[in-house]
């Protein structure tokens, strides 16, 4: 079994299209391909850290033919475009050891670059549409332009890329029924719990939940609690919001009863703060 202690940080999404056969499945339903060798797929996501999403979610490329970035939202951004921007630069950038190159006269070529958008938020969004970078400008701007096409794979939307990923509507399968025991009245532990048990008992997403079921419930707790936190953030400012925010969702993992190794290690807040924390809780 990998070890999964290092993505606690991560999002489910990511950590369960990081493996070549599910992400090449995703890859052909958005492209409208047929690959079939996984061999021919090459993850390239770039690093960082998960709460201040200095990462892209997953990019690869295929054959050299194609170079995808593939984004994961639960809240609108129409910031997307900007975003994958920077990323495809970097990327781009990535592909060219030798710097030097850049001054040759010989034309560098690059893998087709395609940029995807999957949302399953609450808001609600059209099944499909584009984002474009030039919306962004005031002016008219032929000289820059990004597209990214994106797709609402909410669960039991008549999505067609959940019907040609069998991967993605497991994952949809997932989240949507941790949304629906929400909003039937129980704990987000507790309907994460059911959720991930029932997926494991009727095969959704296959051996995955069942050697990673604790990183899975650890994973989506930290991401629905940093979706409830990240409003303190923007309304109080950068540093004073995130210490808000990281504090946010150290109590909610209390309540949930998690340990305080556990909470330590998903939000890097001392055992003391930790302490503190806790004793609010009891009074």
């Amino acid at each position: 079994m990998a070890d999964y202690n290092t993505q606690y940080r991560d999002s489910v999404f990511r950590s369960y299209f990081n493996e070549p056969t599910r992400l090449l499945s995703l890859c052909n339903a958005v492209l409208d391909t047929q690959y079939i060798d996984p061999n021919k797929l090459n993850i390239n996501t770039l690093n960082g850290i998960f709460f201040d999403k200095q990462k892209n979610d997953i990019s690869c490329t295929i054959d050299d033919h194609f170079l995808v970035l593939i984004e994961h939202q639960s809240t609108v951004n129409e910031n997307m475009p900007f975003r994958c921007l920077s990323y495809i630069t970097e990327l781009l950038n990535n592909m060219i050891k030798d710097k030097n190159r850049l001054y040759y006269k010989r034309l560098i070529k690059f893998p087709s670059p395609k940029f995807f958008v999957l949302y399953n938020g609450d808001e609600k969004e059209p099944l499909q549409r584009t984002m474009r970078l030039s919306d962004a400008f005031d002016n008219d701007s032929t000289s820059l332009e990004l597209v990214v096409n994106a797709f609402n794979i909410n669960y039991g939307l008549p999505q067609p890329l959940l019907q040609k990923c069998p991967y993605l509507f497991d994952y949809a399968t997932l989240v949507g029924r941790v949304k629906e025991g929400i909003r039937a009245g129980l704990s987000r532990r507790e309907a994460i719990t059911r959720t991930v048990t029932f997926c494991i008992e009727h095969g959704i997403m296959g051996n995955y939940l069942v050697e990673h079921s604790e990183e899975v419930f650890n994973m989506l707790t930290l991401e629905w609690n940093m979706d409830d936190a990240l409003q303190a953030r923007f309304d109080e400012g950068f540093d004073e919001g995130h210490n808000l925010a990281m504090d946010s969702v150290a109590r909610n993992m209390l309540r949930s009863g998690m340990t305080f190794d556990k909470i330590q290690e998903l939000t890097q807040l001392s055992f003391e703060r930790i302490q503190d924390l806790k004793n609010t809780l009891v009074k």
